[in-house]
């Protein structure tokens, strides 16, 4: 459980090679200046200055000035061979911070948004400043920004939204809770459990979805819970929990969660991923990710291949219960709507599981035939498709 104040510092302030600071890859993946600048403010401040860079917007905050000094902090990152092919070392060149302001032509030093210049040694990394402002008290965008992208995992739906779209024009629908989860985040020491057992046990995360004669068109004050869609990656590792398969990604160790995967470059080769709205992680916008339904992602859970052939797998799920003679269909049904919904199944469910189960195989030569296993691929398939399983309600 690292203090994310800490998972920040090790990122924006990484130095080394990836062997011994695995973080400083990131100034591979992202190597310019204005990059690293306008990642950092949209990531860790909830922040776009990508518009500031040519023009000062007469509606908003910052100016070209803010861009550049904030530009700055990155001045003085550096990179050499490590001696391994294609790997490079990050280091702090010592040296003056400065950036030139190409509309105004002015050499400036490194300043946090809304503050004056900072004076830095030649010899201190700007990126420690960098992190150190973020945290004073009077930036309270570092702890917003964070507690609000949780929020935003956990409800569908920022308190800012788009969750890394901070500004005047685009205020919180609740600022005083937002100042409140900031303000016990902080106190927490950047605990981030602790932030998910604030959300998770709160009584507005435990509200059911069903709406009542009052709250039927809420979407925005939090009178009901709204289901969404479970994201790509924990949809596919649902699936292959109930189904009992394992994942198979090329160069990862077999049974590789999808949430645990590296980078995006599975994406392409995993259909599934990709369909349900994976983000290719371009751009540091969370925006990327699709949560959306869509008739692709209904006909691909109907009719692809490989979940066929995971409902069919010799050790699957269905093979199991096909062989399990220690407890009858209803048992068994019992046992497998806790697994998939994490509920009882009603009478009514239970008495068409059941009777399905029972109906009298007959083979292609018109005889009596064992089909138990087959039976139960067929329910294990109903269930995978109902909405109940693809949304967090």
């Amino acid at each position: 459980n690292k203090p994310y104040d800490r998972f920040v510092r090790e990122i924006v302030a990484a130095s080394g090679d990836i062997d011994q600071s695995p973080p400083s890859a990131w100034f591979k993946q992202v190597s310019s200046q204005q990059a690293q600048m306008e990642d950092t403010a949209q990531l860790f401040l909830g922040t776009r200055l990508q518009c500031a860079q040519c023009h000062h917007h007469p509606y908003e905050k910052w100016s070209q000035d803010d861009y550049y000094r904030f530009m700055a902090f990155f001045s003085r990152v550096g990179k050499a061979p490590s001696g391994r092919p294609s790997e490079e070392i990050v280091f702090h060149r010592a040296g003056v911070a400065l950036v030139t302001n190409k509309k105004t032509n002015k050499k400036v030093k490194p300043a946090g948004l809304g503050s004056g210049e900072f004076k830095i040694a030649p010899t201190d990394d700007p990126r420690h400043r960098l992190v150190d402002w973020m945290q004073e008290d009077e930036n309270r965008l570092f702890a917003k920004t964070l507690v609000n992208r949780y929020w935003k995992h956990f409800f569908g739906r920022g308190l800012v939204d788009p969750e890394d779209d901070f500004r005047s024009t685009n205020p919180a629908t609740h600022p005083k809770l937002l100042d409140a989860l900031a303000d016990r985040f902080e106190q927490s020491g950047y605990d981030l459990k602790e932030l998910v057992r604030v959300i998770t046990t709160s009584t507005t995360y435990q509200l059911s979805s069903v709406p009542n004669e009052h709250n039927g068109r809420d979407k925005h004050y939090y009178s009901r819970f709204q289901p969404k869609r479970l994201t790509a990656e924990v949809l596919f590792d649902s699936l292959n929990d109930l189904i009992l398969t394992r994942s198979n990604f090329g160069g990862l160790p077999v049974g590789t969660r999808a949430v645990c995967l590296p980078d995006n470059s599975y994406n392409s080769a995993n259909y599934f991923l990709s369909v349900f709205g994976r983000p290719d992680s371009s751009s540091a916008c969370e925006c990327e990710r699709s949560q959306e339904a869509s008739l692709a992602q209904s006909l691909h859970l109907f009719n692809a291949k490989n979940i066929h052939e995971q409902l069919a797998h010799k050790e699957g799920r269905a093979a199991k219960l096909a062989a399990d003679k220690g407890r009858d269909h209803v048992a068994k049904i019992i046992s497998l709507y806790y697994q998939a919904f994490a509920r009882l199944p009603r009478k009514s469910e239970i008495d068409v599981a059941v009777d399905y189960l029972k109906r009298e195989p007959v083979g292609k030569d018109g005889k009596p035939a064992d089909k138990t296993k087959e039976r139960y691929e067929d329910v294990l398939w109903a269930l995978v498709n109902t909405k109940e399983f693809l949304f967090n309600h």
